[in-house]
């Protein structure tokens, strides 16, 4: 065999390797943002903040002539607006959200999340108060297990939504958000997907110091993922229809706020690889929150989730994240 053929079998080889590597992190890619669990709003946004006046994400109350509750600022001045900064450190055991031993790949995680909104008035109905919002965030995602940092990636998320509030303390909302991933390290778009949405909320006293929430909603995750060149990949594949629905309590314990939560997620996929895929997510979410002051708040919580896949095992995973989060909101 001679040079010419010994090198370009070499070469061959190589460029072979490098080629499953990519396709490698490419699917461990993809396998992160199948497992990110993406907010739609925050709460002043969802008629969930009103639920607990000292959680730091509730508005003071004033009843309209319908009997629902509104936002004081939005009845004094017809719009309202909002926005904060949240940091969190955190410990997650399965930051890839992939199948195996539950301490795979685990590591602390820093995410940074600046957002704003605005409630764009209010409108009275016969039977409830309607306020449309919009808002923005931009969050910062960093590994800090090393070889993970080729990971780290930046959020952007944007929304318009309606929410009409009723006097029983049901409220609905519709309304649609998108969402974009971007790589740190390559600067590419990972993921992008448009959410139209509804959904309902029923949040009614316990007893004193108790406030229960209820939420149901059904969406459509319109997802692209074309620029992860993925082996026999459709740029639609992570779309999906989601129902969901959870239980909360809050509960005031001096200056606490205790807030143990459960929330089930299923999803229908209908795509490329994914087509007749279905998931079934189980969530279960205990956080403490602490107010310093009216606009700085401290929480600690602790969150396990687990997704099971219609026979496809290497889709299932179990996943446990705990740690710290300092948020501060400033309402104008």
């Amino acid at each position: 065999m001679n040079m010419k053929k010994i090198n370009k079998y070499i070469i061959s080889i190589f460029w072979l390797s490098q080629q499953l590597v990519f396709a490698q992190t490419t699917n461990q890619v993809r396998e992160r943002i199948e497992g990110t669990d993406r907010p739609i709003v925050p709460a002043q946004a969802t008629g969930e903040s009103r639920s607990s006046s000292k959680s730091g994400n509730a508005t003071d109350g004033a009843i309209s002539d319908t009997g629902a509750q509104r936002p004081v600022q939005l009845k004094d001045k017809g719009v309202s607006s909002f926005m904060g900064y949240n940091t969190k450190y955190f410990f997650r055991s399965n930051p890839l959200s992939s199948s195996g031993p539950l301490k795979q790949s685990a590591t602390g995680m820093w995410t940074n999340t600046f957002f704003a909104g605005a409630g764009l008035g209010v409108f009275d109905a016969d039977e409830a108060i309607i306020t449309p919002y919009i808002g923005i965030s931009y969050t910062i995602n960093d590994y800090i297990k090393s070889d993970l940092s080729s990971f780290n990636y930046n959020s952007t998320g944007a929304y318009a939504l309606l929410l009409a509030q009723f006097g029983n303390g049901w409220s609905v909302r519709g309304g649609v958000s998108y969402s974009m991933d971007r790589s740190t390290r390559l600067d590419t778009e990972d993921y992008m997907e448009i959410y139209p949405n509804v959904g309902v909320l029923k949040s009614y006293a316990v007893n004193e110091s108790t406030t229960a929430i209820f939420d149901a909603s059904i969406g459509s995750h319109q997802a692209n993922t074309d620029t992860l060149p993925i082996a026999e990949s459709h740029e639609e594949e992570l779309s999906s229809i989601e129902y969901s629905a959870s239980y909360s309590l809050n509960y005031e314990l001096m200056n606490f706020i205790i807030i143990p939560k459960y929330k089930i997620s299923y999803k229908d996929y209908d795509q490329g690889v994914n087509k007749n895929r279905d998931d079934l997510i189980h969530d279960l979410n205990f956080k403490v929150e602490y107010p310093l002051s009216d606009s700085l708040k401290i929480s600690t919580f602790y969150d396990y989730s687990t997704r099971k896949t219609n026979g496809l095992e290497d889709h299932d995973f179990k996943s446990y994240d705990y740690g710290i989060i300092i948020g501060l909101n400033a309402r104008f």
